[in-house]
């Protein structure tokens, strides 16, 4: 992949790579793969393998359950599937793109190796991902008790 000022830059403002020294963004963009995906493509469904995980670059997408009911929106900058990705458990929801999507995409092994090289590395995603998961259940908590409060 051309190693696109751009595209490096859009990489440093993913808050899953927060912390990272340039060196390790470079490092992290050598293994990336550049995507594009049209409305209503699925970037991932569910109970399929959690293998790659996606920076989305531009666009939106909808997540959605296992029973194809809509859950949420997410737009760029942001990531989509490593949580699975870093359990390798099986999707647990479909992604489709509301529109025209620019992505990188990182494959688990090249993470992985990645992630094994560099042991600070490593430790700064996984602080990211703890604090990235709490704002998420936070937020799905805060969602919960709005419901609940509407049904009251």
């Amino acid at each position: 992949m051309a190693k696109s000022p751009a595209l490096l830059a859009a990489l440093q403002k993913v808050p899953l790579f927060g912390g990272l020294s340039p060196n390790q963004l470079q490092r992290l963009f050598g293994i990336c793969q550049q995507e594009s995906y049209v409305e209503g493509a699925a970037l991932c469904r569910t109970g399929a393998d959690s293998d790659r995980m996606f920076v989305l670059l531009s666009g939106s997408v909808e997540i959605r359950s296992e029973t194809d009911t809509p859950l949420m929106s997410q737009s760029a900058i942001t990531t989509i599937g490593e949580s699975g990705m870093l359990t390798g458990e099986p999707r647990s929801a479909t992604v489709v793109a509301e529109g025209a999507l620019s992505v990188l995409v990182i494959d688990r092994h090249p993470f992985m190796q990645l992630m094994q090289e560099d042991p600070s590395l490593a430790t700064r995603f996984y602080r990211n991902v703890m604090t990235i998961l709490r704002q998420k259940l936070i937020s799905s908590n805060r969602r919960i008790d709005q419901l609940l409060q509407n049904q009251a």
